[in-house]
């Protein structure tokens, strides 16, 4: 890929620097007093529209016109699908570990003694 920085293409590169600059003015213009703080709002909306010109924008392809050397060989996909196919399968069971310890996290808590008396309590 020509032009690659850090792994990402020159729109990637363009995209960030404009939306940092779109979120620094919006800083600056933030502690503006009077009417310039509503310029937060075309700020923002300019940087909308200059993203989705910049991601609609026809371009060439860089790609070559054979789509071949990106297949994998069956040999290569008769090894691979069994060592992915566990990897697939534990995926959506370990990604509910975190929500199941907060909730027992959670329970835990509720049904603790709350500390503290209410003998001076005035009702």
């Amino acid at each position: 890929m020509a032009g690659a920085a850090l792994g990402a293409g020159p729109g990637v590169l363009v995209l960030q620097l404009l939306w940092g600059l779109a979120l620094l003015l919006c800083l600056a213009l933030s502690r503006a007093a009077g009417r310039a703080r509503f310029a937060v709002v075309l700020v923002t909306l300019g940087a909308a529209v200059l993203s989705a010109a910049l991601l609609l924008f026809p371009r060439e392809d860089e790609r070559p016109a054979t789509a071949a050397a990106d297949e994998l060989s069956p040999e290569l996909q008769q090894l691979l699908l069994p060592l992915c196919h566990p990897l697939l399968q534990l995926g959506p069971r370990l990604s509910m570990l975190p929500p199941a310890f907060i909730f027992q996290h959670t329970l835990e808590h509720a049904d603790s003694p709350v500390a503290g008396s209410f003998d001076n309590f005035p009702l």
